[in-house]
């Protein structure tokens, strides 16, 4: 496996203005063709997806794009072939129904790894938001939730700590959706968490120095047509995002 490049995805075009992502190494894949893939995914549509993916040279670090197509991250995820657990970043735990459905969605796409990828042994989700504050009651048994709101209170090594605690001593797949973050570290259109982006970075390098890392996306863009880069607001959102990007990138691709 390559781990100094990147894989780039160009579903709709988030990812083409960030000029800091052409300092490494990168492999842009076009998904631009598709139809049927924003939010849900069709199975024709996932399989023309991992039909390209599969020939890629950088599978270390993926940048996916609008959280819209999280669900790219189950097709990273099937390609592994080594028992290992799925650590997610995301203000959304993605386990809505649908896990048996005809079609794959960015809010379910984590129901259906549990059901149907067998090496996935445990999925730890820290910093979605759970109603009332609770720990998410009627989880499957190898789901832990790390709730934004005690997240938010924690130090980097108590994060870890929780996560080390809840899973396996095996390698470690880390998925991340910038909605994790707080508003001044990330700009997403849906609604965001309060985790700085430090402490996002402090934990994914203890977890490297602690576990081997798989492999590991992220995605979150704001969408930005050619209208909106004449707005100064869109401009720094992209400018935001694009360091948060870079952040993530180096911290994943270190060492």
């Amino acid at each position: 496996m390559r781990r100094s490049g990147i894989s780039l995805l160009n579903f709709d075009g988030t990812l083409q203005n960030q000029k800091m992502l052409r300092s490494y190494p990168a492999e842009w894949i076009d998904f631009s063709d598709l139809r049927g893939c924003r939010g849900y995914c069709a199975d024709d549509a996932l399989r023309k997806i991992q039909s390209r993916l599969r020939s890629r040279k950088h599978r270390h670090v993926t940048l996916i794009g609008h959280g819209n197509y999280h669900y790219v991250t189950y097709v990273l995820l099937s390609e592994i072939r080594q028992p290992f657990s799925l650590v997610l970043f995301d203000h959304h735990t993605d386990l809505a129904p649908g896990g048996d459905a005809p079609y794959l969605s960015c809010g379910s796409w984590v129901s259906r790894a549990l059901k149907t990828l067998p090496l996935m042994d445990r999925v730890v989700i820290v910093g979605a938001h759970i109603p009332d504050g609770g720990s998410g009651s009627g989880l499957p048994a190898n789901v832990t939730i790390v709730p934004e709101q005690e997240a938010r209170r924690m130090s980097p090594a108590d994060i870890v700590r929780a996560i080390r605690s809840s899973v396996p001593d095996r390698p470690l797949y880390i998925s991340v959706d910038k909605d994790v973050l707080d508003p001044e570290n990330a700009a997403t259109d849906w609604d965001q968490g309060s985790m700085t982006l430090r402490q996002l970075l402090d934990v994914i390098r203890e977890l490297k120095r602690v576990r081997p890392i798989e492999g590991a996306d992220i995605c979150g863009e704001m969408p930005l047509s050619p209208v909106d880069l004449l707005s100064g607001e869109r401009v720094r959102h992209l400018k935001k995002n694009e360091r948060a990007n870079k952040a993530i990138v180096d911290a994943l691709l270190a060492g």
